[in-house]
């Protein structure tokens, strides 16, 4: 060993003499068959030997040996790249590495604030670790120190700075953290980015979290200060310069954590806003559970009560929470607190707000669930927690098992992912019926702002379609018309021989109330549901049964009334059938046919459609969308018993052939078009009217 240091004593003196004779190198050559990850060798003075010894970090052999035995022949080799300092090793990054790195600095990149989010994570868990380890180990560096974030801007430096007093790092954890990949997500990134073009590639890297690498987007020169937490450590500075290779030596930090200071590139200034940076902490890290300072002051940040217990939480906590994470000025209406740790560990907090943000149900806005990963913010406005229909859902998911380098692509196949949906969906349909059932008041103030999203949600989901259904209200012929009730509490009413569950629609309750389809329902004293909104139908439509029970139109449905109700009389119904016989000749094949009505009490005639085709509602609303469709042609039903039905059947038995006749059928006809909402032939019904109206007229003496 005396050797040794005598041998590198005069190569230290041969280095200063050169050092006034010729400037000093600043690279060096390496030689073609250096692998990535290896530590450059030293020269030798004897270059007639043959081999020369060379150390590679990635290599198999050094994967074999332990850490502190790596650590050591690292320190026995040191590498004499730059004649200003002997100490200095240089390394070349792993292959992996540069191809991440060329990416990242020369892609069309759209999220490139996201460096920060990145190292402020990697801040935490080297905070958490050294929290840990003093709980373990009373014996480490600088053990008073405060666990805090530090974030500095040096505009005149074009630098920007972000230290912990976390953990640290030894010479060997630089070179495996930092000089190579070790993570299967990021080489799946970079697959991922090389195989795909350019446009492609932009939303990729925009999603991926590739941790410290990301800083190379806009930083040209990185230094890493860093001492372990470990009894005697030094302190090491750790340099690279547009990321082809790097340097670490004894000297830098001189208390326990990491400072990495990033020499931003002249048109990444954006990033020496003091305003800017507080704006991505904001948005990304203000729920860490270490304090953030920004040149020396304090970012206001709340408690992510998400990972708190229950037990230890009150209203007002969850309202002063919620109204900070949705810079609200007033409280929600309902939440939910979820944690689970099988079959995937999550903690989430939802919130129902009083308030519809989409203007008049039409303006969608996006959805609003955040996903997190350790309190670091992943990917704001998730697709896929929640289903489209649940976007006016706000709040958080929180899953340590989610790793920040997850795209938007993996989001939506991961398995994790999907479990945390499943189990949350299935909670917040809970919530939602346990409030129904316990607080209908409240509840009818989250239907009356968000009943479309449930409607909504009717055709597209398939999984807890029931337990959607479940939540949906209706007016009833049952109750006052400013009333609801729910298909559970019209299934109980039913009687024991009914199967189905009718509906009318109309434009309000007392429009309904005239639909002549209700008449043998009043009579039997049979409850009818009353959709009001369009997309009532519309989601009944695709429901289609509810707990074994169909769900018809009154318009569809087969019921009758009682034989002994009609006071038949089998002349009267023959003349009734000779008119009906020459209505539907008068119709031709706008009708498929014409029948004596088993269901009408009072009004004259009725349209109904055939069981098996679309209902009314649905065929009015592909109408108004102007989908031509071939739609099953209706059958009128007359009702013998009107006093206008009565006139028909007597003008006709005088004269079949009358042209007031004609006119009269016509328009019955045209009239329950009309009420169906379906305007056609305008310009032939106006004229008619007039017509029929001037024959009335004559008649007034």
């Amino acid at each position: 060993m005396a050797a040794k240091k005598t041998t590198e004593e005069k190569a230290q003196k041969t280095t200063k003499k050169k050092e006034k004779e010729t400037k000093p190198k600043t690279e060096e050559k390496t030689t073609g068959t250096q692998e990535p990850g290896k530590e450059i060798p030293k020269e030798e003075e004897n270059k007639s030997e043959t081999k020369a010894e060379t150390k590679t970090t990635g290599s198999e052999e050094s994967k074999k040996e332990p850490p502190k035995e790596k650590e050591k022949k690292a320190e026995e080799k040191p590498v004499e790249e730059e004649p200003i300092d002997l100490k200095a090793e240089k390394f070349e990054f792993q292959s992996e590495v540069k191809q991440l790195l060329n990416i990242l600095v020369f892609s069309l990149y759209q999220h490139k604030e996201v460096f920060l989010r990145e190292l402020i994570s990697n801040a935490v868990d080297a905070l958490n670790k050294i929290k840990f380890e003093s709980l373990l180990n009373s014996d480490i560096e600088d053990k008073d120190l405060d666990l805090r974030i530090d974030v500095t801007v040096d505009k005149d430096k074009r630098k920007l700075v972000v230290e912990d007093t976390g953990i640290g790092m030894t010479r060997q954890e630089l070179v495996d953290n930092i000089g190579t990949i070790a993570h299967s997500g990021t080489l799946d990134f970079v697959k991922k980015v090389t195989e795909s073009d350019t446009k492609d590639r932009m939303d990729l890297i925009g999603q991926f979290g590739v941790g410290f690498y990301s800083s190379f987007m806009v930083a040209d020169e990185i230094h890493i200060n860093t001492k372990a937490y470990v009894k005697g450590s030094k302190g090491l500075l750790w340099k690279s310069k547009s990321g082809e290779n790097y340097t670490i030596q004894d000297k830098g930090k001189k208390t326990r954590g990491t400072r990495i200071e990033l020499f931003i590139k002249e048109d990444e200034k954006e990033f020496l806003e003091s305003s800017r940076i507080k704006s991505i902490i904001n948005q990304h890290s203000k729920f860490v559970p270490f304090p953030i300072y920004l040149d020396g002051e304090k970012i206001e940040s709340v408690e992510a009560i998400w990972t708190q217990p229950r037990t230890t939480l009150k209203e007002k906590d969850y309202h002063e929470f919620y109204r900070f994470f949705q810079n609200a000025n007033e409280d929600p209406e309902a939440y939910l607190h979820l944690a689970s740790d099988a079959p995937v560990q999550f903690n989430a907090i939802f919130y129902v707000p009083k308030t519809n943000t989409e203007i008049y149900g039409w303006v969608k806005s996006d959805p609003g669930v955040d996903l997190y990963s350790k309190k670091i913010l992943i990917q704001k406005a998730c697709r896929d927690l929640l289903p489209e229909y649940l976007r006016f859902v706000k709040g958080v998911v929180d899953s340590e098992d989610i790793p920040l380098n997850i795209s938007r692509e993996t989001i939506q196949s991961n398995v994790r992912i999907n479990k945390i949906r499943k189990h949350i969906l299935k909670k917040i349909f809970e919530q939602l019926k346990t409030l129904k059932d316990t607080n209908r008041e409240k509840y009818l103030d989250v239907w009356k702002n968000f009943q479309r999203n449930f409607k909504e949600g009717v055709p597209n989901e398939y999984e807890f379609r029931e337990e959607l259904a479940t939540l949906l209200m209706f007016y009833s012929s049952r109750n006052p018309k400013d009333k609801y009730t729910d298909l559970d509490e019209y299934i109980s009413r039913m009687p024991k021989d009914q199967f189905e569950i009718f509906y009318a629609m109309g434009n309000d309750y007392d429009s309904i109330e005239r639909n002549p389809a209700l008449e043998v329902f009043k009579k039997k004293d049979m409850e009818v549901l009353y959709f009001t909104d369009p997309m009532d139908a519309w989601a009944a439509d695709h429901l289609q049964q509810y707990k074994g029970k169909l769900i018809r139109p009154v318009e569809m449905a087969d019921v009758k009334l009682e034989e002994d109700e009609k006071e038949k009389d089998r002349k009267e119904e023959k003349d009734a059938e000779n008119l009906a016989s020459y209505m539907k000749t008068i119709f031709g094949d706008r009708i498929e046919d014409v029948k004596i009505s088993k269901r009408l009490v009072d009004s004259p005639c009725i349209l109904v459609s055939s069981r098996s085709g679309p209902s009314p509602q649905l065929e009015r609303i592909m109408r108004l969308q102007n989908q031509k469709a071939d739609f099953s042609k209706k059958i009128m039903e007359i009702n013998p018993k009107n006093r206008l039905i009565k006139e028909m059947i007597r003008i006709h038995k005088v004269k079949p052939d009358s042209e007031p006749l004609k006119t009269l059928a016509l328009q019955l006809l045209d009239n329950m078009i009309i009420r169906e909402g379906v305007l056609e032939d305008i310009d032939r019904i106006v004229p008619r009217i007039h017509d029929i109206m001037f024959q009335a007229a004559q008649k007034v003496e």
